[in-house]
């Protein structure tokens, strides 16, 4: 499953990549590899010279010198579609494998990974980054989560007077939980929501960074940010690997996370009824990601609800990753890098699954480490249930 997962973020990196170089276009990429990856079968017809790639809801068929592809016997055409700087118009075979447009693939086979996002997002919270909300996420039990009861964002302080409004008039927030650190507070402080209890629980993810950071880098960051050039900055930070990594997301395994995240669930435990909790950090992608995580895995929910929850940060900030795109493909055009500095704004499967992965291996489960590490017992996750769930259906 976890393929699945990396195969989803390099389609959102690549189609970033792709409206860079070129407005209204798509992406050949290898048919049988990329389908592979995400759980279809391959068969060959020699005769007819025709690929089959099947799953349990789709069969995509594509045929040498066919100017379409196929997907349940209807037709896709395509334009413009870009490989090594040439554009095609049909499938084309290079190194003895398909090639099909990224775009109308995807669409194709229901791989439609915005339309999710819609069913999330706090659509009327504007200013506010990564806004959503948890409800309607089916467990493996088949409960639902309630709608509008714990909600997921960005630093609250950029919200719009109205933003705030509506988190106390329309969502009710009672409580409010800021998992930033006391520097990152002191930037861009909590801002009052009438009806809600603020909880500062800092969660400092990125360490002692004062072992990375020579006299070079600090002169060459507070030019960066003196000139305004966010390029510079996001490449002096993927360079010296100061944005998120698999090793700098260990720091959830360690007791400081642990104590932090008992504290959040104590905090759900303990939501009034007919209110919400809203949790964040400064882009609501790792540590707030993390918290989210655990509190799905904790209701019983599986890898690929965890997993669809994560990465939807990266449709939710996908302007943001545009634009950090933009920025620092004026000084590189290395993928590694660029793929590095995405991870200001986004995060990628690899993160969350080297968290799982550790906890997995050390207490059998997330949520054995749940139980283990963080010390819910089992009549709090049976509460948990009953405050954020649908009733169970007979």
């Amino acid at each position: 499953m976890k393929r699945k997962y990396v195969m989803i973020m390099s389609i959102m990196c690549s189609v970033l990549f792709a409206s860079n170089v070129m407005a209204g276009t798509s992406k050949l990429i290898p048919a049988r590899e990329t389908l592979e990856d995400l759980g279809f079968v391959t068969q060959w017809d020699a005769e007819s010279k025709t690929a089959v790639f099947k799953s349990d809801e789709y069969t995509v068929s594509v045929k040498s010198g066919s100017e379409h592809f196929e997907v349940n016997g209807q037709k896709v055409t395509f334009e413009n579609a870009i490989y090594e700087d040439l554009s095609y118009n049909a499938p084309v075979i290079i190194n003895g494998s398909f090639y099909l447009p990224e775009e109308e693939l995807m669409q194709a086979i229901g791989l439609n990974i915005f339309d999710s996002l819609e069913k999330q997002r706090l659509a009327d919270i504007e200013g506010i980054t990564n806004a959503r909300q948890l409800g309607g996420y089916v467990n493996t039990e088949g409960r639902a989560i309630k709608q509008n009861v714990i909600l997921r964002t960005g630093k609250p302080s950029d919200g719009t007077e109205n933003d705030l409004r509506l988190l106390s008039e329309k969502y009710h927030v009672s409580d409010m939980v800021d998992f930033r650190t006391d520097s990152e507070v002191q930037t861009a402080p909590e801002p009052t929501i009438e009806g809600a209890v603020n909880h500062h629980i800092p969660l400092n993810i990125a360490g002692d960074m004062s072992l990375l950071v020579t006299d070079e880098f600090k002169q060459t960051y507070v030019k960066a940010m003196q000139n305004g050039d966010r390029g510079e900055m996001l490449l002096l930070l993927a360079e010296s690997n100061m944005l998120p990594t698999p090793e700098m997301y260990s720091y959830f395994l360690g007791d400081e996370a642990a104590d932090g995240y008992r504290q959040f669930f104590e905090i759900l435990l303990n939501k009034p009824e007919d209110s919400a909790v809203l949790f964040h950090c400064t882009q609501g992608k790792d540590r707030t990601g993390m918290g989210a995580a655990l509190f799905l895995y904790a209701l019983d929910f599986d890898d690929e609800t965890v997993m669809n929850d994560y990465l939807m940060t990266n449709l939710a900030n996908t302007d943001i990753i545009d634009n950090d795109v933009n920025a620092v493909s004026k000084y590189t055009d290395d993928p590694e890098i660029i793929e590095k500095a995405i991870m200001m704004d986004g995060v990628s499967a690899d993160l969350l699954q080297s968290v799982v992965d550790k906890m997995n291996a050390e207490y059998g489960s997330v949520k054995g480490y749940i139980k283990t590490k963080i010390g819910l017992s089992d009549d709090d996750l049976a509460k948990l249930k009953e405050i954020y769930l649908e009733a169970e259906v007979n």
